[in-house]
């Protein structure tokens, strides 16, 4: 009874957090993935949004916050903004383990374009789940 209250408490979770139009099938794994991927996408596309790197890195590993520097996100932000605008909303499209890392590949709308695949990989250290690969991918960006 206990672990069907939890499961329910945590799909619960992922319609709420997750803002989500357009339903996608996810097993209770995959579920379970998506109550930590999306309130950490959701507080870094704000974080893009708001020109904030504190933000926007929050949940980044080490190896990621010095491969995505202030100063580089600054520039990469610039270049990605003068292309697809600001940030407007993302559905959830695939999640898949690829070996010790979880990759979750969100549909997002930004105001000059949808169907932006924004990609964001996850990797456990220690008790936390921290962003260890982000990629922003759309026709207009490879122009």
């Amino acid at each position: 009874m206990k672990k069907a209250l939890l499961l329910a408490i945590c799909l619960l979770l992922v319609l709420v957090l997750g803002g989500c139009s357009k339903k996608v099938s996810v097993s209770v794994s995959q579920q379970n993935v998506l109550v930590y991927a999306n309130p950490i996408a959701d507080n870094m596309l704000t974080g893009f949004n708001e020109k904030n790197y504190s933000k926007f890195s929050r949940d980044f590993s080490e190896q990621m916050k010095n491969g995505l520097s202030k100063p580089v996100f600054n520039q990469t932000r610039q270049q990605i903004v003068s292309k697809l605008g600001l940030y407007k909303t993302r559905t959830v499209s695939k999640i898949y383990k690829q070996g010790p890392s979880t990759i979750v590949i969100y549909n997002a709308e930004f105001e000059k374009e949808k169907g932006v695949e924004v990609k964001v990989v996850f990797q456990k250290y220690e008790e936390k789940n921290l962003v260890s690969g982000l990629w922003f991918n759309s026709p207009k960006l490879r122009k």
